[in-house]
């Protein structure tokens, strides 16, 4: 399950900064070089390592390879992880519900990961509201969606050439 207070942006920064300082770096120097609290980044260090772009050792975190391609890469880098993206939740069960149904709502998302138990908050309105924001922030910067704001509505992104 993918963190749902993480963005993208953050995502990067780590790799970023990670690779900046040599590919390896301790944890709280990693806290300080982001700005960020150690409650503040161990969600975000969660979605890297779930994604593959970084893995800890002792206390360090350490660029994987796929880090350090996607360190390099200078444009579309959510798009490198379209792959690992489509088997987190809840990008998964999205992206089935797409393939079914052609267009889908956050609600319809989140109500189908209910079934299984899976929830990013107990109150179902923030619940279905932190799993739009992770398919907006996430897989439609990955193209694995398309969203239409005037309806809300997402589907599966088309191929591009």
């Amino acid at each position: 399950m993918m963190p749902g207070n993480v963005r993208a942006g953050q995502v990067i920064s780590l790799v970023e900064i990670t690779g900046s300082i040599g590919g390896k770096v301790d944890v709280p120097k990693l806290a300080d070089e982001l700005g960020a609290d150690i409650a503040v980044l161990l969600p975000i260090l969660d979605a890297a390592e779930m994604l593959g772009l970084v893995r800890t050792e002792k206390g360090d975190v350490v660029l994987t390879e796929l880090g350090l391609k996607f360190q390099k890469t200078t444009r579309n880098k959510v798009r490198m992880l379209k792959e690992r993206l489509a088997t987190i939740e809840p990008f998964r069960t999205a992206l089935e519900l797409a393939s079914k149904e052609r267009v889908i709502t956050s609600q319809e998302v989140a109500d189908s990961l209910s079934e299984i138990g899976l929830r990013w908050h107990f109150k179902p309105d923030l619940n279905e509201a932190l799993i739009r924001t992770l398919l907006i922030h996430w897989a439609i910067y990955a193209d694995l969606l398309g969203y239409d704001g005037k309806t809300g509505k997402f589907r599966k992104a088309q191929p591009r050439p």
